[in-house]
């Protein structure tokens, strides 16, 4: 790329325009993405019921408003927003002219919604015939369940995640965050992107169906594989792993400190085995081969939680990582917020908001040398953009 570009600033989706009909996290997730690399992003919200993300926690200083969610200025930053209400004529007449100028559409509703107020994919591609439009639901868009409804526990339950979640002999248990939405959001951007190259070869759009279900599951080869060639449904195993140990979370000295442990090979196992001061494990015979450590691997975990128990954590992956052994803290949230290695790479970003002030956002989710995205700006305030988008297509029939 030339001096001359970047100079100007372009970014690699600089000159794109995306629509947004979406609420929550994995539709809002995908057009932040797209917004952060370039994309002019425009938020389409329902007056009358907006993205309920606004209501959702944290809030700055506490104060609850429909303009104050730490949730939704996460997921909508950069974005121009506009809250119109989509059973009206002559609003259906502006969001199919701004369409006509629209290179993605992306919504997360489920299937039937757009479909019901005459803004499906084939009425769309009417007005712009190569047209690339993502619909992003919990079971897609075809299917026995396509019209079922689905959050974040349903979808990890239906792909089966959650039924190797936790510990043997126990309930079933979540993620604790919205793993399934940020999959399904990355996915449905990486597809957006295939799908304007090709358009680009061939001129052509095209619709884009994602499952959320599915596109967590396909983040499980093993989970299907063990059944489909082995007969076997996996089991929880809580922190340990399959292949590798010892493989866990060992505590620490503090009040709620630990640190996790990752031994992949032999070679590692006598690294720690030094570092612990304890050679003579390397040739026990309960642990001198990775077979063995993974029978024995409630001995193992006794035995380097007596030698973290004592120390801090910090200094524990410390000693590891310099030795050539997997390690780190299991950080909180304030020490994820201030650790170094993140601040060093500018992985947090801050953003002044006319209601909530200053606050501190996480960064890009890739980093590229020549054309680097950024985040350009904050999230928006509810309906901030109607004049604009009036102004935009004030000569658009019937508006």
């Amino acid at each position: 790329m030339d001096n001359r570009l970047q100079k100007e600033g372009l970014l690699p989706l600089s000159g794109r325009r995306v629509v947004e009909f979406t609420v929550h996290w994995a539709g809002p997730m995908c057009g932040v993405m797209l917004a952060d690399m370039g994309a002019e992003v425009i938020k389409i919200e329902n007056p009358a019921l907006p993205d309920a993300s606004r209501r959702f926690e944290p809030f700055a200083d506490d104060k609850r408003g429909i303009n104050r969610s730490g949730y939704f200025a996460l997921l909508n930053r950069g974005k121009k927003d506009c809250a119109l209400d989509l059973k009206q004529p002559e609003n259906i007449a502006l969001i199919k002219k701004l369409i006509g100028t629209t290179d993605i559409v992306i919504q997360n509703f489920a299937p039937r919604v757009l479909e019901s107020l005459g803004l499906g994919y084939a009425a769309l591609k009417e007005v712009k015939p190569d047209l690339i439009m993502i619909s992003l639901s919990g079971f897609g868009a075809t299917g026995l369940d396509k019209d079922c409804l689905a959050l974040g526990q349903v979808v990890e339950a239906y792909s089966g995640v959650n039924s190797v979640m936790g510990y043997a002999g126990k309930p079933p248990l979540g993620c604790g965050t919205v793993i399934p939405d940020q999959i399904s959001a990355t996915t449905a951007a990486f597809a957006a992107l295939a799908a304007l190259h090709y358009r680009d070869l061939t001129g052509e759009g095209q619709h884009i169906d994602i499952s959320e279900v599915e596109s967590l599951i396909a983040c499980m080869p093993e989970y299907v594989m063990e059944f489909t060639m082995n007969g076997r449904n996996p089991v929880p195993q809580g922190n340990h792993d399959s292949a590798m140990a010892p493989h866990g979370c060992y505590r620490c000295r503090g009040k709620d400190d630990w640190v996790a442990i990752a031994v992949k090979d032999d070679f590692v196992w006598k690294n720690l085995c030094r570092v612990m001061d304890a050679a003579e494990l390397a040739d026990d015979v309960r642990f001198r081969d990775g077979l063995c450590r993974l029978q024995n691997q409630e001995e193992l975990d006794m035995i380097i939680s007596r030698w973290t128990a004592g120390q801090n954590k910090m200094d524990v992956m410390t000693r590891l990582q310099k030795a050539g052994v997997a390690c780190a803290p299991v950080y909180s949230g304030e020490e994820l917020f201030k650790d170094a290695h993140l601040r060093a790479r500018e992985f947090f970003v801050e953003i002044e908001h006319p209601e909530a002030g200053k606050r501190e956002l996480l960064g890009l989710f890739a980093k590229l040398s020549d054309t680097p995205g950024r985040v350009r700006g904050r999230d928006p305030l509810f309906g901030e953009h109607n004049d604009w988008l009036r102004h935009e297509f004030r000569n658009s029939k019937g508006v």
